[in-house]
C-alpha cells in the first residue's frame, strides 16, 4: 500500500466518484463575511446524500476492490459518517457492508447507516479506536476488506476531491480551514490545494478533548485521553490520527488550533441562526475557531468545510440552548404577582414588558402556567446579552419585583 498520495491520485478519485457523489455548493456567507471582515465561503458537504463528505473516500476505495474482495464484502469502523459512506457506496455497487460503531454513536447516524444497507455491530466503548480494533479482528475472521475511515491512500485521495472542487468553484480562495480527527480530510484537501495553488494556506482545527493531531504537529508529547472522554464533535473524536495523514499535514498545513465544547456549541447555533445551516459538531468546528478568535481571517477569502449534518435533534437543541444560556440570551427569573392592581407602570410586569416591546426591544416571555398570586417563574428569550440586560434594567427602573434564577454576572444589581 502506498504511504502517500499525489494530485494524480485525487484526479483519478474524482473520476471514480462522479455520478454517485455530488459536487457540493461553495456558498458565500454574508453575515460571517461582514462580522469577520473577510469573504467567507461554506463548502456544504452536509448536502451529500449521506449528509457528510465521507462518501468520497469510501466510494473511491470500494471502487478499487477486485472481484474476490467485492464478493466477500467490506467492513469499516466509524462514528457514523464514514459508516454511511461505506454502506451507501457498497449498496450502490451491490456489495455487502458491515459497520462497527462506538457505543455512543448518535441514533440518527445508526438509523441512517442501517437505512443505507449496512449491518451494524457496536464496539465495546464510546471511543473510535476501540471500534477500529474490533473491525480489524472481524476483517481477519470473515475475510472482509477493511475500508479505513482515514488511514488509507484511496480514502485520503477521495477526500481530496473537495480541494479540487473548492479551487474550481472559486480560484481566489487563499485560506481553507479544515477539521481534523484522523487526518484524512485535511491530508487530501491540502494535497490538492497545494498542488494547484501553493500560496493558499491550510489551517486545521480539533476539539480540545481530542487534540492528538495538534500535539503531534507541534511536537508535543501525545496525551492519553481519559477512557470516558467524549465530544459533541463525535466525528473527529480520535485518540491517534493516521501516520500517513500526519506526514502530509506536517508538509502542507500552516497551523492546528483547538476549540472547547462550548465554542463548538456556539458555532452550531451560529450556523443555524445566521446561515440557516444545520451542522454537526465536527462540521461547525472550523467556524468555531474563528468565532473564538483562535484564527484571524480578516481580509482573506476563506473556505470552511461544513463536513456533515448528522446530529441528533436533542444534541442540536441542547447546543443551541446551552449557548443562549451562556450568552445570557435565555434568562430564567421569578416575578412577584400581587392581588392589587396598578394604575400605572410601577410594579406591573405586563405593562412594563409591553412598553419595552413597543420601544423596540424584541423578546419573548414564556411561563409554564397562568400567572398566580405570589412568585411565578418565567423565561426571557432575547436576541443578545445586551438586550437581556436592557430588559431587566427596565424592570428595575419601574420597580417590578423579581428575582433572577439564572446565574448572571452583570455590572448592575439585578
Amino acid at each position: 500500500m502506498k504511504n502517500s498520495i499525489t494530485l494524480k491520485d485525487i484526479k483519478i478519485a474524482q473520476k471514480n466518484i462522479t455520478g454517485i457523489v455530488k459536487e457540493t455548493d461553495l456558498i458565500y456567507d454574508y453575515y460571517s463575511s461582514k462580522k469577520f471582515h473577510a469573504n467567507v465561503y461554506l463548502k456544504l458537504e452536509n448536502t451529500q446524500v449521506v449528509k457528510s463528505f465521507k462518501i468520497r473516500g469510501a466510494l473511491n476505495a470500494i471502487k478499487k476492490l477486485n472481484t474476490k474482495q467485492a464478493k466477500a464484502g467490506v467492513i469499516a469502523a466509524s462514528a457514523g459518517n464514514h459508516a454511511q459512506g461505506v454502506a451507501y457506496s457498497a449498496t450502490q455497487l451491490g456489495i455487502k457492508s458491515t459497520i462497527v460503531m462506538p457505543n455512543s454513536t448518535p441514533l440518527t447516524k445508526i438509523n441512517a447507516t442501517l437505512g443505507f444497507g449496512g449491518e451494524v455491530v457496536f464496539g465495546p466503548s464510546p471511543i473510535f479506536d476501540d471500534a477500529n480494533k474490533l473491525s480489524k479482528e472481524l476483517s481477519i475472521q470473515h475475510g472482509y476488506t477493511l475500508i479505513p475511515p482515514y488511514d488509507h491512500p484511496d480514502v485520503i485521495a477521495g477526500q481530496g476531491t473537495i480541494g479540487l472542487e473548492i479551487l474550481k468553484q472559486n480560484p481566489n480562495i487563499d485560506l481553507v480551514i479544515v477539521q481534523i480527527g484522523g487526518g484524512g480530510l485535511i491530508a487530501g484537501i491540502s494535497t490538492a490545494i497545494k498542488a494547484i495553488k501553493p500560496s493558499c494556506e491550510i489551517i486545521g482545527v480539533q476539539t480540545e478533548n481530542f487534540p492528538a493531531a495538534r500535539d503531534i504537529f507541534k511536537g508535543n508529547q501525545l496525551k492519553t485521553n481519559k477512557r470516558n472522554m467524549s465530544s459533541l464533535a463525535d466525528g473527529i473524536a480520535v485518540r491517534e490520527p493516521s501516520k500517513m495523514a500526519m506526514t502530509i499535514v506536517k508538509k502542507y498545513v500552516k497551523d492546528i488550533v483547538t476549540v472547547s465544547e462550548p465554542e463548538i456549541e456556539k458555532a452550531i447555533l451560529w450556523l443555524a441562526e445566521k446561515s440557516k445551516i444545520v451542522a454537526e459538531g465536527a462540521g461547525a468546528i472550523g467556524l468555531a475557531a474563528v468565532i473564538a478568535k483562535k484564527i484571524n481571517i480578516s481580509g482573506k477569502n476563506v473556505a470552511f468545510i461544513i463536513s456533515g449534518g448528522n446530529i441528533n435533534v436533542d444534541a442540536f437543541i441542547n447546543a443551541c440552548l446551552n449557548t443562549m444560556d451562556w450568552e445570557h440570551r435565555r434568562v430564567v427569573f421569578k416575578y412577584w404577582y400581587e392581588k392589587k392592581t396598578f394604575p400605572n407602570l410601577i410594579g406591573n410586569l405586563q405593562a412594563v414588558s409591553g412598553r419595552i416591546y413597543k420601544n423596540g426591544l424584541k423578546y419573548h416571555l414564556t411561563i409554564n402556567d397562568k400567572l398566580k398570586y405570589g412568585w411565578n417563574e418565567l423565561m426571557l428569550y432575547a436576541p443578545s446579552c445586551k438586550k437581556s440586560k436592557s430588559y431587566f434594567q427596565a424592570l428595575k427602573r419601574y420597580q417590578v419585583k423579581y428575582q433572577l434564577v439564572s446565574k448572571i454576572n452583570w455590572d448592575f444589581d439585578a
